[in-house]
């Protein structure tokens, strides 16, 4: 996800800032219930809105919230790959988990 964020313009620097930011808050206290901010989109399937950047979720259990991936929405509809992307990826990440092949990498605070 950090590389996403990198990866955006200036003139998304500020959306990318709020959204580290609210991504910081989820860790400590959960998903925000304001539809505005982060909603369920399709089987499983939700994801969180700052200006035009979305980052697709899912949960796992003990509401562990895992982050596919994210785009810079550029129409008014959320195109249909980058959901199929994010459901691929889900698909995986169990598949991972159910045959103890799922490794969790973590970033020291250091490495921002």
């Amino acid at each position: 996800m950090l590389r996403f964020f990198e990866g955006l313009g200036a003139n998304l620097e500020k959306n990318a800032d709020h959204m580290l930011q609210l991504l910081e808050r989820v860790a400590v206290t959960g998903p925000p219930r304001n539809t505005d901010v982060s909603h369920l989109i399709q089987d499983d399937i939700w994801e969180f809105i700052k200006g035009r950047l979305r980052v697709f979720w899912f949960y796992d259990e003990g509401r562990v919230v895992v982050c596919t991936h994210g785009i810079v929405k550029k129409s008014q509809k959320t195109p249909k790959q980058a959901i199929e992307h994010a459901k691929q990826a889900r698909e995986v990440y169990f598949a991972a988990k159910r045959c103890g092949a799922l490794r969790i990498e973590e970033e020291d605070d250091d490495e921002r």
